[in-house]
């Protein structure tokens, strides 16, 4: 398996978990990006339903609490290990990729 697609692997199952735990604590995340960047960094985009969810679960501690969730995993994963640790997060919503880039994930993640 080539290191790209075991670094898929790896997200794909630390996505898994995240959803899942969302799902249990009722938490509704509307979509979960992730792009992997040629020195194997990561950015992961966590998309909620609307920009006043972003502020909410900001403070709150939602937020923090999803990156916990997946940084654990993927250290569980030894994912650190093969890759490295830098994993950026970038939380945003539904709404602003409806009103600011025609409902496209796509240019949304350019």
């Amino acid at each position: 398996m080539k290191k790209e697609e075991l670094q898929w692997d790896f997200i794909e199952k630390a996505k898994a978990v995240l959803m899942n735990w969302s799902h249990t604590n009722n938490i509704h995340l509307f979509a979960v990006h992730f792009v992997p960047l040629p020195d194997f960094s990561l950015e992961v985009y966590v998309f909620y339903e609307r920009d006043i969810d972003i502020t909410q679960n900001q403070q709150n501690g939602v937020s923090d609490r999803i990156k916990q969730v997946f940084l654990k995993t993927l250290y569980d994963l030894n994912y650190m290990k093969i890759f490295n640790n830098n994993v950026t997060f970038t939380f945003d919503s539904n709404e602003n990729v409806i009103n600011n880039y025609q409902g496209s994930y796509f240019f949304r993640l350019r």
